[in-house]
């Protein structure tokens, strides 16, 4: 387990998938604690965020199977560098992620927790070490506890496009939802919202997510009513028809050999 801290804020992550296990806020615990239904606490998604179809797909005419949320998440990563307020892990392709993700995309995973006053900055980034372009999703999914008073998730930016799944991963159009500010009691039933081109959600006397340049924002709960998990994605799910063909599909990031992509986001507690 790495620890860092400042006068603020103490963060613990462990060395399996990069995930933070605790945040310590004013002497209280503000990340959920995998005790209520859902047993992850913040895991790291990645080559994708969600659940494909089947949960395979193709690329270069070979199917390959890919559990929900890929499996950065059951790796252990290494740390690169530490500090007494930052740390930053890094996963390689080897033969074990070959199973799920093609020969031909070899890569680096990092992913940073840095403690900025009472801020948690979080990044990813993907280098491409492959001589194809490589496509993938990305995201993380951290809890968080709520700590009595919030009724609303306000939402600042998106699109107005709101993409509601079931608890089955499908689309889900009979629901409907508008505006900027959500009631908490419609984050029910495993219930995932998808708001594109959100800039922040707030939750008032809790926590800010700034978004940064991350496209997505996905909010969801298990239907407990003590934590809200508020994830940012950089792909979306499938839509109704599409063909999950890593070398054709859609909604997607695509890296150039040698390249790099990075994202960074930001958690204020208040």
């Amino acid at each position: 387990m790495q620890i860092i801290s400042n006068q603020y804020l103490t963060l613990s992550v462990s060395e399996e998938g990069a995930e933070a296990r605790s945040i310590i806020y004013k002497g209280e615990e503000r990340l959920y604690q995998g005790d209520q239904g859902w047993k992850r606490r913040s895991p790291i998604l990645f080559p994708w965020a969600g659940r494909l179809r089947n949960l395979t797909y193709t690329y270069d005419g070979v199917v390959y199977s890919l559990p929900q949320h890929g499996f950065a998440r059951d790796h252990i990563l290494e740390v690169t560098e530490k500090k007494e307020d930052s740390v930053t892990f890094r996963l390689l392709s080897d033969e074990n992620t070959l199973l799920s993700y093609p020969r031909a995309f070899a890569f680096a995973l990092y992913v940073t927790y840095r403690l900025e006053g009472n801020t948690l900055r979080f990044s990813m980034a993907v280098e491409n070490r492959s001589e194809k372009e490589m496509t993938f999703g990305i995201g993380v999914h951290p809890g968080f506890i709520l700590h009595g008073g919030e009724e609303r998730l306000e939402i600042e930016g998106g699109d107005g496009n709101f993409i509601l799944l079931d608890k089955n991963g499908s689309r889900d159009d009979s629901l409907g939802v508008e505006g900027s500010s959500i009631p908490l009691s419609f984050f029910r039933d495993n219930r995932t919202l998808i708001i594109p081109g959100a800039r922040k959600a707030i939750l008032k006397e809790n926590l800010e997510l700034d978004m940064g340049d991350w496209q997505n924002l996905v909010v969801w709960r298990n239907g407990c009513d003590s934590f809200l998990c508020l994830e940012p994605w950089a792909n979306l799910p499938s839509r109704d028809g599409e063909e999950e063909n890593f070398n054709t599909r859609g909604n997607v990031q695509r890296l150039a050999p040698g390249e790099m992509w990075k994202e960074e986001c930001s958690f204020t507690f208040l």
